[in-house]
């Protein structure tokens, strides 16, 4: 505990022999030995003490993963049996006369249900492409009637369209001139 060699308890004596001298010394000593025994005891009852918690709290931890592992061994069984059961119904369709592995039976309802809502659809889409086309005649004629004025002038437009401009600046120059000389 302490590492009190017997030089060292030697040496206590006798200084405790000078202090006390030889009629109170052995008192003394009892007394000592009494509260160094006492202390011992008190040391080593917390030393166990905290041995028995510790344990305890391993005990206990030990117990609590055991149960947990236990619990984890039974899911997995659990697992184990159902991924069987799914594999033996899965191989007993796969097996069956009646298996065909593109179809079932939902599928050929929903394909059915299906096919009816894409013909609805494609009835009406042909009725909007319908009234599209005939729209798009109607605004290629309107189109072919515009480039008809543009060009049946014989002239070129851009020309055209110069010549109009050269005449309209023109005219404002000769009003500009008319008012310059006071004439209106």
């Amino acid at each position: 505990m302490f590492n009190i060699g017997s030089f060292e308890v030697l040496l206590i004596f006798i200084i405790a022999l000078l202090v006390l001298g030889p009629e109170r010394l052995p008192g003394a000593v009892r007394t000592t030995g009494l509260w160094i025994g006492r202390f011992r005891r008190s040391f080593y009852k917390v030393k166990n003490e905290i041995e028995r918690e510790l344990n305890a709290d391993e005990i206990r931890r030990q117990l609590h993963n055991e149960t947990v592992m236990a619990e984890i061994e039974d899911a997995k069984s659990s697992i184990e049996g159902m991924a069987k059961d799914t594999e033996n119904s899965v191989n007993s369709i796969v097996n069956s006369a009646n298996f065909d592995p593109g179809a079932s039976q939902a599928t050929a309802d929903a394909a059915k249900k299906n096919s009816a809502e894409e013909s609805e659809a494609i009835e009406s889409l042909a009725k909007n492409d319908k009234s599209l086309s005939g729209e798009l005649k109607d605004m290629s004629n309107q189109v072919e009637e515009v480039t008809k004025q543009i060009y049946s002038g014989g002239k070129n437009p851009k020309l055209a369209s110069s010549d109009n401009s050269t005449d309209t600046t023109d005219t404002t120059d000769t009003t500009d001139t008319k008012t310059e000389n006071g004439n209106s």
